[in-house]
């Protein structure tokens, strides 16, 4: 089934105004994190944030290390409870010879160092916030306010977006929002040009590709006084920002240089020279321009291979850099562990045998076949475990920094183990089953193959009908970029031969049954997702009660599970 694509921008451009129109206010915190878990704000504005309008309430995925952080809310001194916010730790991975194609990844421990995060609530949900027990890291969101200017980061300090490409409705959308740093006013197109390639690099990976009309991919120019990046000089030793002890710092041609830049993006973080980072402050407080944003990335305007992942994902202009940020993401976006055993002391350690925190959707360390997660893309005549050289999908030994007691899916065809080659296919299921899911932004609740509010009549009420007439029921449709929906209507329980659109037209003759239920059953048909591990993430629906001549009960619209 297939929607014009007139209609499509159509219909999007009239949920985006839409969108706008139902926009409220909130407060838009930054705050920074130390490594005792202590929390400061730094930045405070107020935004106007599209309403989430989910479709279920969102489930837990499984996370790695220190990426949330828990925090109560409360109006009018009464207790709302809790809350969550993500709070990635600094990583860096890279490919061990990037010059040659070798996609072998060198990894950093992540690096604890201050991190910062944004608390973003309706002024009519909160009026102050808590973080822990002690009294000192309760905010009253008023007083935040109002020496706002007096924070870290005033108003006048931060970096103002100028100009804004690509953005849509964040109703029904995972929004990823671009940055550029060291780009100089008359370099914005070399900005754009830039950005494409990366969106280019984007969506031209399964299932990124396949997915594609389910993001707002928005750019956002930030001039620069001066291009590039810092790369402080080599000094061996060096333990401060003014150098770099990392002696791989000797053959970067820029060694020395240090430039103005609106995000501070600089080389040798941590004394890693690949590792390139960016006042995360600076870009979160920026992003208020754009408050409904769910991830970020920010590319570095210089030629040097390098990036960084966590908060935000960083990348540099490098050709071969763009692939940090599809494998970052794969972290940040879809919660995946890295599938490699090179070693990384003091990670958290998972299990799914017992009841401590489950592993990740790619990696376990249960070796029973029957057992196994990901069993249902298990590759005929595999044995389990499986020996390295196997083709397909099994249950290769070696994985999340261990090289025995943990496995990953494939063997060698995975991007959490290797840059520069596609996913397999339980890390593509679990992207798939992510963006459904919700739990990364907004809608908390994952993305609603029902456009949201796009139903006429809507459903919020009962339908009056007149018997003899005829009355049209119809909905926009998210649909993925490449891939079909198989749409049903159901009267009263029964499915409906030949309605398979969008629209459906009801008539009845007679005044008797005097109450109809009408549904609408959208369902993906990927391929990306094994059936028994769909849990009715890709069942979506709507349901109409009508009215005929009489009082009937009313059941409002609903997703509709397997």
């Amino acid at each position: 089934m297939g929607i014009g694509s007139h209609a499509a921008v159509l219909a999007a451009g009239l949920l985006l105004v839409g969108a706008r129109a139902l926009a409220a206010p909130a407060h838009y915190v930054v705050f920074e994190m130390d490594g005792d878990g202590r929390v400061e704000p730094v930045y405070y504005t107020r935004v106007d944030l599209q309403p989430d309008r989910s479709r279920q309430p969102a489930q837990a995925a499984a996370a790695l290390a220190g990426d949330e952080v828990e925090f109560r809310v409360s109006r009018g001194g009464a207790d709302l409870g809790t809350r969550r916010v993500e709070v990635p730790l600094l990583r860096g991975e890279f490919a061990r010879d990037p010059e040659r194609g070798d996609g072998a990844i060198v990894a950093t421990p992540a690096i604890d160092a201050p991190r910062s995060f944004v608390v973003r609530i309706g002024l009519d949900e909160a009026d102050a916030i808590a973080f822990g027990s002690d009294p000192a890291q309760a905010f009253d969101l008023a007083a935040l306010a109002a020496r706002a200017d007096a924070l870290r980061l005033p108003h006048s300090a931060v970096p103002k977006i100028e100009r804004v490409r690509g953005s849509g409705s964040p109703a029904n959308r995972v929004d990823v929002l671009v940055f550029g740093d060291g780009y100089t006013a008359a370099q914005e197109s070399t900005f754009h040009a830039d950005a494409a390639i990366l969106r280019d690099a984007f969506f031209g990976l399964t299932p990124y590709r396949e997915y594609e009309n389910f993001v707002n991919w928005t750019t956002a120019f930030v001039p620069s006084n001066q291009s590039g990046a810092d790369h402080p000089p080599y000094l061996a030793g060096c333990n401060s920002q003014g150098c770099c002890g990392d002696p791989d710092m000797q053959s970067d041609p820029f060694a020395g240089q240090f430039v103005d830049t609106a995000f501070n993006g600089r080389f040798c973080t941590s004394q890693i020279h690949r590792l390139v980072t960016v006042s995360q402050g600076l870009v979160l407080a920026a992003a208020a321009a754009y408050p409904d944003w769910d991830k970020i990335v920010v590319v570095v305007n210089d030629p040097v291979y390098g990036g960084s992942g966590g908060t935000l994902s960083v990348t540099s202009t490098h050709a071969q850099a763009n692939q940090i940020v599809l494998h970052e993401y794969g972290h940040s976006f879809t919660e995946l562990a890295d599938e490699y055993s090179s070693p990384y002391p003091l990670f958290p350690a998972c299990s799914d045998l017992s009841g401590s925190t489950p592993c990740e959707a790619n990696v376990t360390n249960q070796a029973t076949a029957s057992q196994v997660k990901w069993r249902s893309w298990f590759a005929p005549g595999n044995p389990i475990p499986t020996p390295p050289g196997a083709p397909g999908v099994g249950l290769f030994e070696g994985a999340r920094y261990l090289a025995t007691g943990m496995y990953r899916p494939v063997d060698t065809q995975c991007l959490m183990q290797f840059l520069g080659v596609p996913f397999c296919p339980v890390c593509r299921q679990e992207y798939v089953r992510t963006l459904y899911r919700g739990g990364w932004g907004t809608p908390a609740g994952g993305i609603d193959l029902v456009e949201p509010g796009s139903e006429s009549p809507s459903p919020a009420s009962p339908v009056a009908y007149v018997p003899g007439t005829t009355q049209t029921f119809s909905v926009t449709l998210l649909e993925p970029t490449i891939g079909d929906l198989d749409v049903q209507w159901l009267l009263d329980g029964v499915p409906v031969d030949g309605a398979h659109d969008a629209s459906f037209e009801f008539s009845q003759s007679g005044s008797s049954p005097a109450s109809r239920t009408l549904e609408l059953r959208v369902i993906d048909a990927t391929p990306f997702v094994s059936a028994g591990m769909a849990e009715g993430l890709l069942v979506h629906g709507r349901s109409w009660t009508i009215e005929v001549d009489g009082d009937v009960i009313f059941r409002d619209g609903f997703d509709i599970g397997s």
